[in-house]
């Protein structure tokens, strides 16, 4: 397809790295800084910082399953910028960053519910009960994030170096270190596929971006327009009926919106529970492959036969009632794979995230903390993520509510699907929420609580000549 001259993704090089294409590296490491209400300070960081981002250019290519595309020594930098740090740093971009709801608000500011309640994010996406933001230990209450710095490293050596170095450099201008996350890829060790703690394949539904063509689409991926991901690029056509999104300014242009959250896994949990839902004859792992929809291979239950590189290339569109794959799955609750039906293509995200603390040894149960770092970039922070986290994975009637209005499943009496058995809500905090009669009817297999959210920023990650632009004086509008 013909890029426009205009679009920024016709200058990837001058786009992040981590947006189009992923660092990889077998460790990352997340630092969310405050300026500390210095603008001096803060200029002068990023002048310095600035200078080390990498652009998409500058990330290697995937690397064969098992390997790290960063050698030992190399590292990579992605810098976001929340609404608090970006108007400190520049004031004039108030006024083009208050139309982007979400991200001015963020995590935990207050929201205008679709019936027009006055209501807060959290409340919005779930994070109350166990996910409360008071126990957050990163973007909770108290000194706001201003900056998200996302490193990447081929080694623990490395990657431990570069954090010790970017910390002096932003407590050297005045900043102050809020938090310091460090992630490590972990692979199955018998064929080499990143897995996360629950223990399934991770990282196979991946979009493709339309326009710019890589090696990371794999897995059958769908080409999603670009303008899902990169402000200022074509998106995809939404229905008149939805709420247009606000026209960016130019120097959000080759920008993408951030989503970083911190969530701890119960592990031991998780598997106690699939065991407990595993039928006769069958194994925890049976039980397990129902409520993600896929083995922990990356087969999926909806095309058991898929061959490598095709894991990603099928539908639930023969499957209406949930007879292969349930319809709480998980891969059914976050990716329902029928535009026509759930407009799907409109909030696709490009997921960056990595698990944190060591591999979860089930013959070795412990407590140690672990979890997922779940980073990703998009153009529609309440589009994409917040509406996957509201409407699907935690509304107890989707997909059926969608498929009784195509006719797919009867429309009376309304089925109750359940949650998400992966981020959606333990039954006590749905019972917090939801009718008693919606809570008794859900399948006991379609509850979550395994996941908690125990940190979030809303950040913005900028173009490179930006970037440099936000490190001085120049009115970025003029």
């Amino acid at each position: 397809m013909a890029i426009p001259a205009d679009s920024p993704l016709a200058r990837p090089e001058q786009i992040q790295g981590n947006i189009l294409r992923p660092f990889g590296g077998g460790h990352q490491a997340f630092l969310a800084l405050s300026f500390a209400n210095d603008q001096a300070g803060a200029r002068r960081w990023l002048a310095g910082v600035a200078s080390r981002v990498t652009g998409t250019a500058g990330v290697p290519p995937r690397a064969p399953r098992g390997e790290t595309r960063l050698a030992p020594g190399t590292t990579l930098l992605n810098v976001g910028l929340t609404a608090s740090g970006l108007v400190l740093l520049h004031p004039e971009t108030a006024s083009r960053l208050a139309p982007y709801e979400a991200f001015w608000a963020g995590p935990l500011g207050p929201r205008v519910d679709e019936a027009g309640r006055l209501t807060t994010t959290p409340a919005l996406v779930g994070d109350t009960g166990r996910n409360d933001p008071q126990t957050w230990v990163v973007g909770g209450l108290g000194v706001p994030v201003d900056a998200l710095l996302t490193l990447a490293a081929g080694d623990e050596e490395t990657i431990r170096e570069v954090v010790r170095s970017e910390l002096a450099a932003a407590t050297g201008a005045g900043l102050k270190e809020l938090h310091t996350e460090y992630g490590i890829v972990h692979r199955d060790k018998d064929d080499g596929h990143r897995i996360e703690h629950f223990g399934f394949a991770d990282g196979i539904s991946q979009p493709a971006v339309e326009g710019f063509p890589d090696d990371e689409a794999r897995f059958s991926s769908p080409g999603i327009a670009a303008g899902e991901f990169i402000l200022g690029c074509a998106a995809e056509r939404r229905p008149q009926s939805w709420k247009q999104r606000p026209v960016p300014a130019r120097w959000m242009h080759g920008g993408s919106f951030q989503v970083f959250r911190r969530l701890e896994q119960d592990v031991p949990g998780w598997w106690k529970r699939m065991e407990e839902f595993a039928g006769p004859g069958e194994t925890a792992e049976d039980a397990a492959a129902r409520a993600l929809g896929r083995r922990l291979d990356g087969k999926p239950l909806a095309k058991p036969d898929a061959q490598p590189g095709q894991e990603n290339d099928f539908t639930f569109a023969d499957d209406p009632d949930g007879e292969k794959t349930p319809l709480y799955a998980h891969i059914r609750k976050v990716n329902p794979r029928e535009d026509t039906v759930f407009r799907d293509r409109n909030h696709k995200m490009l997921r960056r995230g990595l698990p944190f603390g060591p591999l979860f040894d089930r013959e070795r149960p412990d407590s140690v903390k672990r979890g997922i770092l779940f980073n990703s970039y998009l153009t529609s922070i309440e589009d994409q993520f917040e509406f996957i986290q509201r409407r699907w994975a935690n509304n107890p009637g989707f997909p059926a509510s969608s498929l009784a209005e195509y006719g797919r499943v009867a429309a009376e009496p309304p089925r109750i699907d359940g949650l998400d058995p992966v981020l959606g809500d333990s039954r006590e905090d749905a019972a917090n929420r939801l009718p008693a009669a919606v809570v008794e009817e859900m399948p006991k297999p379609a509850y979550g609580g395994f996941v908690t959210t125990t940190g979030a920023v809303y950040a913005f990650a900028p173009s490179l000549p930006i970037l440099r632009r936000l490190a001085g004086d120049d009115d970025l509008d003029g």
